[in-house]
Protein backbone atom coordinates (compact mmCIF):
# COMPACT_ATOMS: atom_id res chain seq x y z
CA UNK A 1 0.00 0.00 0.00
CA UNK A 2 0.87 3.51 -0.78
CA UNK A 3 0.16 7.02 -1.51
CA UNK A 4 -0.50 8.76 -4.71
CA UNK A 5 -1.55 12.26 -5.82
CA UNK A 6 -5.64 12.49 -6.41
CA UNK A 7 -5.23 13.92 -9.26
CA UNK A 8 -3.25 11.43 -11.05
CA UNK A 9 -6.05 9.01 -10.43
CA UNK A 10 -7.98 8.54 -13.39
CA UNK A 11 -11.91 7.42 -12.51
CA UNK A 12 -13.16 7.08 -15.86
CA UNK A 13 -16.71 5.53 -16.88
CA UNK A 14 -18.04 3.58 -13.58
CA UNK A 15 -21.20 1.38 -13.03
CA UNK A 16 -22.08 3.49 -10.23
CA UNK A 17 -23.18 6.96 -11.14
CA UNK A 18 -25.06 7.85 -7.51
CA UNK A 19 -21.88 7.79 -5.05
CA UNK A 20 -24.72 8.36 -1.98
CA UNK A 21 -23.61 10.25 1.03
CA UNK A 22 -20.22 11.90 0.21
CA UNK A 23 -20.76 14.61 3.20
CA UNK A 24 -21.34 11.97 6.19
CA UNK A 25 -18.67 10.12 4.44
CA UNK A 26 -16.14 12.69 4.37
CA UNK A 27 -16.91 13.47 8.35
CA UNK A 28 -16.48 9.75 9.06
CA UNK A 29 -12.92 10.08 7.54
CA UNK A 30 -11.98 13.39 9.54
CA UNK A 31 -12.50 11.33 12.58
CA UNK A 32 -11.19 8.29 12.22
CA UNK A 33 -8.89 8.26 9.29
CA UNK A 34 -9.54 6.65 5.88
CA UNK A 35 -10.18 2.66 7.17
CA UNK A 36 -9.68 1.10 3.49
CA UNK A 37 -7.45 2.69 0.94
CA UNK A 38 -8.96 3.39 -2.80
CA UNK A 39 -7.80 0.41 -5.13
CA UNK A 40 -6.18 1.23 -8.65
CA UNK A 41 -4.48 -0.52 -11.63
CA UNK A 42 -0.79 0.13 -12.02
CA UNK A 43 -1.80 2.52 -14.70
CA UNK A 44 -4.00 4.50 -12.10
CA UNK A 45 -7.00 3.78 -13.29
CA UNK A 46 -9.80 3.72 -10.50
CA UNK A 47 -11.49 -0.02 -9.57
CA UNK A 48 -12.93 0.69 -6.36
CA UNK A 49 -13.31 3.21 -3.65
CA UNK A 50 -15.42 6.13 -5.56
CA UNK A 51 -16.86 7.21 -3.06
CA UNK A 52 -13.55 7.44 -0.35
CA UNK A 53 -11.99 9.19 -3.47
CA UNK A 54 -15.24 11.98 -3.36
CA UNK A 55 -14.83 11.89 0.21
CA UNK A 56 -11.31 12.27 0.45
CA UNK A 57 -11.65 15.39 -2.43
CA UNK A 58 -13.98 16.98 -0.20
CA UNK A 59 -12.04 17.14 2.51
CA UNK A 60 -9.36 18.63 0.87
CA UNK A 61 -6.85 16.00 0.63
CA UNK A 62 -3.99 15.99 -2.45
CA UNK A 63 -3.03 12.82 -1.97
CA UNK A 64 -5.06 9.39 -0.85
CA UNK A 65 -3.97 5.41 -0.22
CA UNK A 66 -4.18 2.98 -2.63
CA UNK A 67 -3.61 -0.67 -3.24
CA UNK A 68 -2.68 -1.76 -6.56
CA UNK A 69 -4.10 -4.58 -8.54
CA UNK A 70 -2.37 -5.50 -11.43
CA UNK A 71 -5.30 -6.80 -14.01
CA UNK A 72 -3.53 -7.85 -16.56
CA UNK A 73 -1.28 -10.24 -14.62
CA UNK A 74 -4.03 -11.55 -12.54
CA UNK A 75 -5.71 -12.60 -16.21
CA UNK A 76 -2.39 -14.54 -17.29
CA UNK A 77 -2.56 -16.30 -13.66
CA UNK A 78 1.20 -14.75 -12.70
CA UNK A 79 0.23 -12.59 -9.29
CA UNK A 80 1.71 -15.14 -5.75
CA UNK A 81 -1.59 -15.19 -4.25
CA UNK A 82 0.14 -15.62 -0.92
CA UNK A 83 2.22 -12.33 -1.55
CA UNK A 84 -0.84 -10.06 -2.75
CA UNK A 85 -3.89 -11.23 -1.14
CA UNK A 86 -5.34 -8.65 1.08
CA UNK A 87 -8.69 -8.44 2.79
CA UNK A 88 -10.78 -6.21 0.54
CA UNK A 89 -14.42 -4.86 1.00
CA UNK A 90 -17.10 -7.49 -0.65
CA UNK A 91 -17.62 -4.59 -2.83
CA UNK A 92 -14.15 -3.85 -3.85
CA UNK A 93 -14.06 -7.92 -5.03
CA UNK A 94 -16.88 -7.25 -7.14
CA UNK A 95 -15.21 -4.28 -8.74
CA UNK A 96 -12.01 -6.12 -9.89
CA UNK A 97 -14.06 -9.29 -11.12
CA UNK A 98 -15.87 -6.60 -13.07
CA UNK A 99 -12.23 -5.26 -13.76
CA UNK A 100 -10.89 -8.46 -14.78
CA UNK A 101 -13.66 -9.83 -16.98
CA UNK A 102 -13.39 -7.43 -19.17
CA UNK A 103 -9.41 -7.59 -19.22
CA UNK A 104 -10.33 -11.13 -19.69
CA UNK A 105 -12.67 -10.80 -23.17
CA UNK A 106 -9.78 -8.73 -24.37
CA UNK A 107 -7.75 -10.80 -23.84
CA UNK A 108 -9.50 -13.92 -25.27
CA UNK A 109 -10.30 -12.20 -28.63
CA UNK A 110 -6.92 -11.27 -28.84
CA UNK A 111 -6.00 -14.95 -28.93
CA UNK A 112 -8.48 -15.32 -31.00
CA UNK A 113 -7.30 -13.32 -33.73
CA UNK A 114 -3.52 -14.41 -33.11
CA UNK A 115 -4.72 -17.87 -33.56
CA UNK A 116 -6.59 -17.20 -36.62
CA UNK A 117 -10.23 -18.59 -37.68
CA UNK A 118 -10.69 -22.30 -36.34
CA UNK A 119 -7.43 -22.25 -34.02
CA UNK A 120 -7.64 -24.32 -30.83
CA UNK A 121 -7.30 -21.72 -27.89
CA UNK A 122 -7.16 -23.21 -24.25
CA UNK A 123 -10.11 -21.70 -22.06
CA UNK A 124 -8.83 -19.92 -18.57
CA UNK A 125 -10.54 -20.63 -15.68
CA UNK A 126 -13.73 -19.19 -14.55
CA UNK A 127 -12.70 -15.20 -13.33
CA UNK A 128 -15.25 -15.64 -10.31
CA UNK A 129 -12.40 -18.80 -8.96
CA UNK A 130 -9.75 -16.75 -9.88
CA UNK A 131 -10.99 -13.47 -8.33
CA UNK A 132 -11.77 -16.10 -5.58
CA UNK A 133 -8.58 -17.21 -5.17
CA UNK A 134 -6.96 -13.32 -4.91
CA UNK A 135 -9.29 -12.14 -2.77
CA UNK A 136 -9.33 -14.80 -0.35
CA UNK A 137 -12.68 -15.98 -0.26
CA UNK A 138 -14.25 -18.57 -2.34
CA UNK A 139 -15.59 -18.57 -6.23
CA UNK A 140 -19.27 -19.44 -4.35
CA UNK A 141 -18.39 -16.15 -2.11
CA UNK A 142 -17.99 -14.09 -5.26
CA UNK A 143 -20.62 -14.75 -6.84
CA UNK A 144 -23.43 -13.92 -3.84
CA UNK A 145 -21.20 -10.40 -3.99
CA UNK A 146 -22.04 -9.65 -7.37
CA UNK A 147 -25.85 -10.70 -6.73
CA UNK A 148 -25.81 -8.35 -3.81
CA UNK A 149 -24.08 -5.40 -5.75
CA UNK A 150 -25.94 -5.99 -9.34
CA UNK A 151 -29.03 -5.54 -7.16
CA UNK A 152 -28.18 -2.59 -5.24
CA UNK A 153 -26.97 -0.44 -8.40
CA UNK A 154 -30.40 -1.45 -9.68
CA UNK A 155 -32.58 -0.52 -7.35
CA UNK A 156 -30.54 1.55 -4.89
CA UNK A 157 -33.43 2.62 -2.52
CA UNK A 158 -34.62 -0.89 -1.65
CA UNK A 159 -31.49 -2.55 -2.33
CA UNK A 160 -28.40 -0.58 -2.14
CA UNK A 161 -28.50 -1.08 2.09
CA UNK A 162 -27.52 -4.80 1.90
CA UNK A 163 -24.62 -3.61 0.00
CA UNK A 164 -23.93 -1.41 3.02
CA UNK A 165 -24.48 -4.17 5.27
CA UNK A 166 -22.10 -6.63 3.87
CA UNK A 167 -19.63 -3.63 3.68
CA UNK A 168 -19.89 -2.80 7.08
CA UNK A 169 -19.77 -6.05 8.59
CA UNK A 170 -18.22 -8.22 6.08
CA UNK A 171 -20.63 -10.88 6.35
CA UNK A 172 -21.09 -11.98 2.61
CA UNK A 173 -24.05 -14.65 3.12
CA UNK A 174 -25.77 -12.02 5.86
CA UNK A 175 -26.39 -9.53 3.10
CA UNK A 176 -27.35 -12.12 0.50
CA UNK A 177 -29.62 -13.73 2.36
CA UNK A 178 -31.22 -10.84 3.49
CA UNK A 179 -31.75 -9.33 -0.34
CA UNK A 180 -32.76 -13.15 -1.14
CA UNK A 181 -35.46 -12.57 1.15
CA UNK A 182 -36.38 -9.50 0.07
CA UNK A 183 -36.82 -10.66 -3.79
CA UNK A 184 -38.90 -13.31 -2.75
CA UNK A 185 -40.81 -11.14 -0.41
CA UNK A 186 -41.97 -9.21 -3.87
CA UNK A 187 -42.77 -12.37 -5.44
CA UNK A 188 -44.89 -13.25 -2.83
CA UNK A 189 -46.72 -9.72 -2.44
CA UNK A 190 -47.25 -10.10 -6.41
CA UNK A 191 -49.22 -13.23 -6.19
CA UNK A 192 -52.87 -13.68 -6.99
CA UNK A 193 -54.58 -12.95 -3.61
CA UNK A 194 -56.71 -16.00 -2.24
CA UNK A 195 -59.83 -16.64 -2.58
CA UNK A 196 -61.80 -14.82 0.55
CA UNK A 197 -63.18 -18.01 2.14
CA UNK A 198 -61.25 -20.52 1.00
CA UNK A 199 -57.46 -19.59 0.97
CA UNK A 200 -54.70 -20.81 0.87
CA UNK A 201 -53.55 -17.75 2.77
CA UNK A 202 -49.52 -16.62 3.62
CA UNK A 203 -50.57 -14.86 6.96
CA UNK A 204 -53.45 -15.66 9.22
CA UNK A 205 -53.83 -13.50 12.74
CA UNK A 206 -56.42 -15.46 15.35
CA UNK A 207 -57.65 -13.86 18.25
CA UNK A 208 -60.13 -16.36 19.74
CA UNK A 209 -63.08 -15.49 22.01
CA UNK A 210 -61.46 -17.78 24.97
CA UNK A 211 -63.36 -18.39 27.68
CA UNK A 212 -62.82 -17.52 31.16
CA UNK A 213 -64.17 -20.29 33.94
CA UNK A 214 -63.62 -18.12 36.86
CA UNK A 215 -67.30 -16.95 38.03
CA UNK A 216 -68.20 -16.67 33.85
CA UNK A 217 -71.54 -17.37 35.20
CA UNK A 218 -71.39 -14.29 37.03
CA UNK A 219 -72.60 -11.38 35.16
CA UNK A 220 -71.45 -9.04 38.00
CA UNK A 221 -67.73 -10.09 37.23
CA UNK A 222 -66.29 -7.91 35.26
CA UNK A 223 -64.39 -10.45 33.76
CA UNK A 224 -66.99 -11.42 31.95
CA UNK A 225 -66.91 -10.82 27.99
CA UNK A 226 -69.21 -8.66 25.81
CA UNK A 227 -69.46 -11.38 23.01
CA UNK A 228 -70.06 -15.12 22.95
CA UNK A 229 -67.17 -17.28 23.90
CA UNK A 230 -65.66 -20.44 22.71
CA UNK A 231 -64.01 -23.58 24.35
CA UNK A 232 -60.79 -24.63 23.92
CA UNK A 233 -62.10 -27.65 22.01
CA UNK A 234 -64.39 -25.80 19.95
CA UNK A 235 -61.23 -23.50 19.34
CA UNK A 236 -58.76 -26.45 18.26
CA UNK A 237 -61.30 -27.74 16.02
CA UNK A 238 -62.15 -24.79 13.82
CA UNK A 239 -60.77 -24.78 10.64
CA UNK A 240 -57.97 -23.55 10.28
CA UNK A 241 -55.44 -26.40 8.55
CA UNK A 242 -57.61 -25.85 5.19
CA UNK A 243 -57.02 -22.10 5.41
CA UNK A 244 -53.15 -22.02 5.69
CA UNK A 245 -50.75 -22.31 3.08
CA UNK A 246 -48.04 -24.99 3.79
CA UNK A 247 -46.04 -21.89 4.06
CA UNK A 248 -47.61 -19.87 6.31
CA UNK A 249 -46.96 -17.93 9.65
CA UNK A 250 -49.74 -17.72 12.21
CA UNK A 251 -50.52 -15.11 15.02
CA UNK A 252 -52.12 -16.16 17.89
CA UNK A 253 -53.59 -14.20 20.49
CA UNK A 254 -53.65 -15.14 23.60
CA UNK A 255 -54.43 -13.72 27.22
CA UNK A 256 -52.41 -14.24 30.46
CA UNK A 257 -54.78 -17.10 31.84
CA UNK A 258 -55.11 -19.09 28.57
CA UNK A 259 -51.00 -19.49 27.77
CA UNK A 260 -51.02 -22.90 27.90
CA UNK A 261 -54.29 -23.36 26.22
CA UNK A 262 -52.95 -21.60 23.71
CA UNK A 263 -50.37 -24.17 22.98
CA UNK A 264 -52.57 -26.79 22.18
CA UNK A 265 -54.51 -24.52 20.22
CA UNK A 266 -51.28 -24.55 18.19
CA UNK A 267 -50.69 -28.39 18.30
CA UNK A 268 -54.33 -28.51 16.84
CA UNK A 269 -53.54 -26.28 14.06
CA UNK A 270 -50.32 -28.00 12.73
CA UNK A 271 -47.93 -24.71 13.77
CA UNK A 272 -45.13 -24.65 15.50
CA UNK A 273 -44.47 -21.57 17.88
CA UNK A 274 -41.18 -19.82 17.34
CA UNK A 275 -41.75 -16.28 19.56
CA UNK A 276 -43.97 -13.70 21.63
CA UNK A 277 -45.14 -10.54 21.08
CA UNK A 278 -46.65 -8.89 23.83
CA UNK A 279 -48.63 -5.74 23.74
CA UNK A 280 -48.01 -3.32 27.22
CA UNK A 281 -50.80 -1.35 27.44
CA UNK A 282 -50.81 2.39 29.58
CA UNK A 283 -53.83 1.50 32.11
CA UNK A 284 -54.44 -1.74 33.69
CA UNK A 285 -57.42 -3.64 32.99
CA UNK A 286 -59.56 -6.31 34.64
CA UNK A 287 -58.04 -9.85 35.77
CA UNK A 288 -57.23 -12.47 38.54
CA UNK A 289 -54.57 -12.16 40.99
CA UNK A 290 -53.26 -9.37 39.07
CA UNK A 291 -54.70 -6.37 37.48
CA UNK A 292 -53.92 -7.07 33.15
CA UNK A 293 -51.74 -4.68 31.76
CA UNK A 294 -50.30 -6.60 28.57
CA UNK A 295 -51.36 -8.64 26.14
CA UNK A 296 -49.74 -11.18 24.42
CA UNK A 297 -49.70 -12.41 20.48
CA UNK A 298 -47.70 -16.05 19.55
CA UNK A 299 -45.99 -16.30 16.43
CA UNK A 300 -46.00 -19.14 15.42
CA UNK A 301 -45.33 -20.99 11.47
CA UNK A 302 -46.00 -24.18 9.46
CA UNK A 303 -43.61 -24.78 6.22
CA UNK A 304 -41.20 -23.02 5.51
CA UNK A 305 -42.52 -18.86 5.07
CA UNK A 306 -41.00 -15.74 4.02
CA UNK A 307 -39.80 -13.78 6.84
CA UNK A 308 -38.37 -10.11 6.28
CA UNK A 309 -36.86 -9.61 9.30
CA UNK A 310 -35.19 -6.08 10.17
CA UNK A 311 -35.24 -4.37 13.54
CA UNK A 312 -38.98 -5.75 14.57
CA UNK A 313 -39.32 -6.29 18.58
CA UNK A 314 -40.86 -8.76 20.42
CA UNK A 315 -42.71 -5.27 22.56
CA UNK A 316 -45.33 -2.99 21.67
CA UNK A 317 -46.31 -0.45 23.62
CA UNK A 318 -49.47 1.22 22.32
CA UNK A 319 -53.05 2.09 23.97
CA UNK A 320 -55.94 0.51 24.45
CA UNK A 321 -58.49 0.71 21.90
CA UNK A 322 -62.23 -1.08 21.47
CA UNK A 323 -62.62 -3.70 23.64
CA UNK A 324 -60.59 -6.65 22.45
CA UNK A 325 -59.10 -4.27 19.44
CA UNK A 326 -55.54 -4.54 18.63
CA UNK A 327 -53.33 -1.80 17.76
CA UNK A 328 -52.69 -0.53 14.23
CA UNK A 329 -48.96 -0.91 15.33
CA UNK A 330 -49.45 -4.50 15.34
CA UNK A 331 -50.60 -4.92 11.85
CA UNK A 332 -47.84 -2.57 10.49
CA UNK A 333 -45.46 -5.16 12.07
CA UNK A 334 -47.29 -7.70 10.89
CA UNK A 335 -47.83 -6.73 7.28
CA UNK A 336 -43.74 -5.22 7.06
CA UNK A 337 -42.25 -8.83 8.63
CA UNK A 338 -44.43 -11.23 6.73
CA UNK A 339 -45.57 -11.11 2.85
CA UNK A 340 -49.15 -12.20 1.54
CA UNK A 341 -50.79 -11.16 -1.24
CA UNK A 342 -53.63 -10.44 0.96
CA UNK A 343 -54.07 -11.36 4.85
CA UNK A 344 -56.31 -13.14 7.24
CA UNK A 345 -57.65 -12.23 10.50
CA UNK A 346 -60.28 -14.85 12.12
CA UNK A 347 -62.82 -13.43 14.76
CA UNK A 348 -61.60 -9.73 13.61
CA UNK A 349 -63.04 -6.76 15.39
CA UNK A 350 -62.90 -4.46 12.09
CA UNK A 351 -62.07 -4.33 8.58
CA UNK A 352 -59.11 -3.24 7.26
CA UNK A 353 -57.52 -2.55 3.97
CA UNK A 354 -55.44 -6.03 2.43
CA UNK A 355 -57.40 -8.14 4.78
CA UNK A 356 -59.83 -10.41 4.61
CA UNK A 357 -61.65 -10.58 7.99
CA UNK A 358 -64.04 -13.46 9.45
CA UNK A 359 -66.37 -12.77 13.20
CA UNK A 360 -69.58 -11.48 13.93
CA UNK A 361 -67.99 -8.37 15.89
CA UNK A 362 -66.37 -7.01 12.09
CA UNK A 363 -68.86 -4.12 11.38
CA UNK A 364 -68.91 -3.33 15.35
CA UNK A 365 -68.69 0.39 15.80
CA UNK A 366 -65.13 0.93 17.95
Amino acid sequence: MSNIAIDKIHVGRRHRRDVGDVAGLAQSIQAVGLLHPVVISPGRTLIAGQRRLAACKRLGWSEVPVRIVDIENLTRGELDENVHRVDFLPSEIDAIRRTYEASERAAAKERMSAGGKGAKVSQPSRAIDKIGTFAGVSGRTVEKIATVVEAGEADPERFGKFVRIMDDTGRVDGAYKLLRNAQAADVIRAEPPPLPNRGPYRVIVADPPWAFDVRNTDTSHRIVPPYPTMSVAEICSFPVGPLAASDCVLWLWVTNSHMREAFTVLDAWGFRQKTMLTWAKPQFGTGDYLRGQTEHCLMAIKGKPVITLSNQSTLITAPKRGHSRKPDEFYALVEGLCPAPRYLELWSREERNGWNVYGNEVCKAA
